[in-house]
């Protein structure tokens, strides 16, 4: 049981780290060109889907059985990768 607490802590985390982000970005949308403003905003929503994707992974993990848990994890990563290379690279794009 441990082993996926100090999982689902870390995940956690990154879910906070990551929700500040996109609430930064999502504010300097107001400052950015008109322009970029739609682009900026439709790459902001997708985070935040895959964000939330990362959310519900999460759930399903802290639900999970502890023999099946494990099973789920792979997916997580993928889902958690995905979004981590995702807001960096919409991060450096925007700046």
């Amino acid at each position: 049981m441990e082993k996926r607490d100090l999982y689902l802590q870390k995940i956690d985390a990154q879910i906070d780290e990551y929700s500040a982000k996109l609430k930064v970005m999502r504010s300097k949308a107001t400052v950015v060109h008109v322009d970029m403003k739609l682009e900026y905003l439709n790459q902001v929503e997708k985070l935040e889907e895959k964000r939330d994707d990362l959310k519900k992974k999460y759930k399903e993990i802290s639900k999970a059985s502890e023999s099946s848990w494990e099973d789920i994890k792979e997916g997580t990563e993928n889902a958690w990768n995905d979004l981590k290379e995702s807001l960096d690279k919409a991060i450096k794009h925007f700046k």
